[in-house]
C-alpha cells in the first residue's frame, strides 16, 4: 500500500505540473490558456489573471511606460520636477483627463496609500523594494518589482520589459523600445561628426566634492547609439582634477534645469577654466530636456532625440 500511494502521489503532483505549464505560457509576456500572464522579477513570479483596470505606479519612472502603452494609473509616484500628478510634460496629454493620486517615496513605500488606491495591479520597477515591502504589497494586489539586483534604476529595457508583461501590452511595448533604439540610429546616420566626439554627462549642479557624473552607467549608452564616445569619467569628479577631465571632452552635457544653474556653473573657476568653456562647447539643458534624460523612458527618449542632437552639434561646429 505505501508503495501504491507513493506512485499515486507522483503521478497526481506530475499531472498538477503537467496542468500548470499548460496553463502558462512559455514566451514571456505572451497570454496562457487560462488568460493569465507570468511574469518572472527578483522575488519570483506574480501572475495576473486578466488585463488590470486599477494600476498604481510605485515607482519613481514607472508611470511613463504605463503611459506609453496606454495605461492610465490611478496613482503616481511623483519624483522631482514638481510637475501636474507627477507626469512629465511629454506624458501629461496620455492622462486624458484623469487626476491620479500623487504619492511619494519620500518616508519609503507609502503601503496604506497605496492600498487606498484599490489597486488590481501595483508597477514597482523603480522603487526599490526589498522583500519585506515586496510581501506587504503583493497582499494588496500583484505586484511587480524589479527584475534583478538594481533595486532602483536598473536598465530602461528591463523596466519596459516587465511593464509590457504585466499589462498585457508585451508587443506594444517591443515596439516602442525598438523605436526609441531606431530613432538613436538615424541621430548617428543624420549627425556623421558626432564620431569619435568625446562626451560627458554630468548633473547640473556641481557637488561640495566636485562634478557628478550622470548615473548609473546604461543611462549613458544612448549617447553611444547616437555615435559619441564616453569620457572615461563615472561617480564623482574631485574638484581637483576636474578641469583636467573638462579639458579632456570634445563636448560637455550638464544636465541644467535652469538659466541659474547654468550661470553658477560657469560662475566656477573650475568650469569657467576649462577648454570645453573656452571653446564655448557646453551643452546646457532646459528643465524637460534634464528630466527627459533622467527618466530615460519609452515617452521621454524622443524628446532627447528631437532637443538634444541639434545642441551637440551647435556646441561642435
Amino acid at each position: 500500500m505505501p508503495e501504491l500511494w507513493s506512485r499515486r502521489n507522483v503521478l497526481g503532483m506530475a499531472a498538477a505540473a503537467a496542468l500548470l505549464t499548460a496553463c502558462r505560457s512559455e514566451k514571456p509576456g505572451a497570454v496562457a490558456s487560462d488568460g493569465s500572464v507570468t511574469v518572472t522579477h527578483a522575488f519570483g513570479e506574480t501572475t495576473i489573471t486578466k488585463p488590470p483596470t486599477r494600476v498604481v505606479s510605485a515607482g519613481l519612472t514607472d508611470a511613463d511606460f504605463l503611459l506609453s502603452v496606454g495605461v492610465v494609473p490611478v496613482a503616481v509616484t511623483d519624483w522631482f520636477g514638481g510637475e501636474p500628478f507627477g507626469v512629465w510634460p511629454w506624458a501629461q496629454a496620455r492622462l486624458g483627463g484623469a487626476t491620479p493620486a500623487v504619492l511619494s517615496l519620500a518616508d519609503g513605500i507609502p503601503v496604506k496609500e497605496i492600498a487606498a488606491a484599490r489597486p488590481d495591479l501595483i508597477i514597482a520597477t523603480n522603487a526599490g523594494l526589498d522583500a519585506d515591502t515586496y510581501t506587504a504589497l503583493k497582499a494588496l494586489a500583484p505586484t511587480i518589482p524589479q527584475s534583478g539586483r538594481d533595486a532602483f534604476f536598473e536598465p530602461w529595457r528591463d523596466q519596459a520589459d516587465l511593464i509590457g508583461q504585466a499589462t498585457y501590452h508585451h508587443e506594444d511595448m517591443t515596439k516602442l523600445v525598438a523605436d526609441v533604439d531606431a530613432s538613436f540610429t538615424k541621430v548617428k546616420d543624420d549627425h556623421p561628426a558626432f564620431a569619435d566626439r568625446k562626451v560627458l554627462l554630468l548633473d547640473g549642479r556641481l557637488e561640495p566634492g566636485g562634478a557628478r557624473v550622470s548615473g548609473p552607467a546604461w543611462r549613458r549608452e544612448f549617447l553611444t547609439a547616437m555615435g559619441l564616445t564616453l569620457g572615461d569619467a563615472d561617480g564623482l569628479i574631485p574638484r581637483d582634477r576636474l578641469t583636467q577631465v573638462l579639458d579632456d571632452a570634445d563636448v560637455v552635457i550638464w544636465t541644467t534645469e535652469s538659466d541659474e544653474e547654468q550661470a553658477a556653473l560657469l560662475a566656477d573657476p573650475a568650469v569657467a577654466q576649462s577648454r570645453v568653456t573656452t571653446r564655448k562647447r557646453n551643452v546646457f539643458t532646459d528643465k524637460e530636456l534634464a528630466g527627459a534624460i533622467a527618466y530615460a523612458s519609452t515617452l521621454s527618449y524622443p524628446v532627447v532625440v528631437d532637443k538634444l542632437p541639434p545642441l551637440l552639434a551647435t556646441a561642435l561646429g
